[in-house]
């Protein structure tokens, strides 16, 4: 769930991949940005069941277009190689 008028929204994952020395990080994918320069939406730790996950966009989100998970190091990157996506969503 995306709110383009709060510039925030809600995740809910289930059955996340068991990740050591590595944490899961949202982009989202703005239509008016370079792809190249997804927006940060947050880095968190994979847990078992089912987990709710607050979406905080770093900057301003003009048109989400896009959501995507990815490993990354502990606490993140600033800009993702993409060398693992886990996941991705279109906003609905």
């Amino acid at each position: 769930v995306w709110s383009h008028d709060r510039q925030e929204g809600y995740l809910t994952l289930r059955n996340l991949p068991q990740l050591r020395n590595q944490q899961l990080q949202l982009w989202i994918f703005d239509a008016e940005r370079d792809e190249r320069y997804p927006v940060d939406g947050g880095v968190f730790d994979a847990t078992a069941g089912e987990v709710v996950i607050p979406i905080r966009a770093a900057v301003p989100v003009r048109r989400a277009a896009l959501f995507a998970l990815t490993v990354e190091p502990v606490g993140g990157v600033v800009v993702s190689a993409r060398e693992r996506i886990v996941w991705t969503a279109k906003p609905g």
